[in-house]
């Protein structure tokens, strides 16, 4: 006998997706120029996510610190690239996917070049909005993004928060780039560590749950796919009940008699694993603090 009987339709690969192209991309971000600084895993999954959408490529510029880097970027995504220190890398809206401690070096060797009317874009965890204004003149909008790596897929939940700056024109311009990788929820500067947590490394800790609810199917003896597939549409239907319902939780658990994992126990792991997350990032602002020779705001 083979496995058991399914209807489904597998969602293709990432780069075979078709979608519309979503609105506000073209009227908020209409012959504004764009400049990515580092290309980790942020920094290419913004690149994707703006090549899916047909962002134009003229209007988008890596740029690098290390020119070599910069020509391996230039023939793996087919856009222009500039030195970092050079007069060419030059923008409109400045997308920082460096790492936390590279941020502010990187505004630094932008200073000159940034103008009233440009955004600033940190995706650095870590990294205040105070600090960031202070590298930046007044004029320029200063905002905040916890990118989340669901983004990959334009499924991310990315908190921002909005620095001194900002207008109606550069929010739009934001929320335009938000919308490519997702939806997002605008927080508080001093709630950006929180969101560390709540939604940055959160995929990570949701993972384990995923891979114990395949490995259990496994065990039923399903096949590695069906075993993946059911886990994840439990968990994804899961998320939906609370999402499209006004269900408390307690009212959802007791659509199920079955019992068989001590909830109290899970419940206290993800708090304190967000709890741990937040107490990282403030961490991480400090030794950044430290190693700057600024006292901590």
């Amino acid at each position: 006998m083979g496995g058991p009987l399914r209807h489904r339709s597998r969602a293709p690969l990432f780069h075979k997706i078709r979608m519309p192209l979503p609105s506000p991309i073209l009227e908020s971000l209409n012959d504004r120029r764009l400049a990515l600084i580092g290309a980790g895993v942020i920094g290419r999954i913004l690149i994707q996510r703006l090549q899916f959408l047909h962002f134009p490529r003229k209007q988008l510029m890596l740029c690098d610190a290390d020119p070599a880097r910069g020509a391996r970027l230039q023939r793996e995504f087919g856009l222009k690239t500039c030195p970092l220190a050079d007069e060419c890398c030059r923008a409109d809206i400045w997308l920082i996917a460096t790492p936390p401690a590279a941020a502010l070096p990187t505004l630094r060797t932008l200073a000159a070049r940034l103008r009233p009317g440009q955004v600033v874009i940190s995706f650095a965890a870590g990294v205040s909005l105070v600090r960031l204004e202070a590298e930046t003149p007044l004029g320029v909008a200063v905002v905040r993004i916890m990118p989340n790596a669901l983004s990959l897929i334009g499924r991310g939940v990315n908190p921002v928060a909005y620095g001194r700056g900002r207008t109606l024109q550069s929010m739009a311009e934001v929320q335009a780039i938000l919308n490519a990788l997702g939806e997002s929820i605008v927080l508080e500067d001093d709630q950006m560590d929180w969101a560390v947590g709540l939604t940055g490394a959160s995929m990570r800790w949701l993972l384990p749950v995923l891979e114990g609810m395949t490995q259990a199917g496994l065990d039923a003896g399903l096949s590695a796919a069906d075993a993946r597939w059911l886990a994840a549409k439990m968990m994804a239907g899961t998320a939906a009940l609370a999402l499209e319902t006004d269900k408390s939780f307690d009212e959802m658990k007791a659509l199920t008699s079955v019992q068989a994992a001590d909830e109290d126990a899970i419940r206290r792991i993800f708090r304190d694993a967000a709890r741990r997350a937040r107490s990282m990032a403030a961490e991480m602002a400090q030794s950044l603090d430290q190693e700057s020779g600024e006292a901590v705001e």
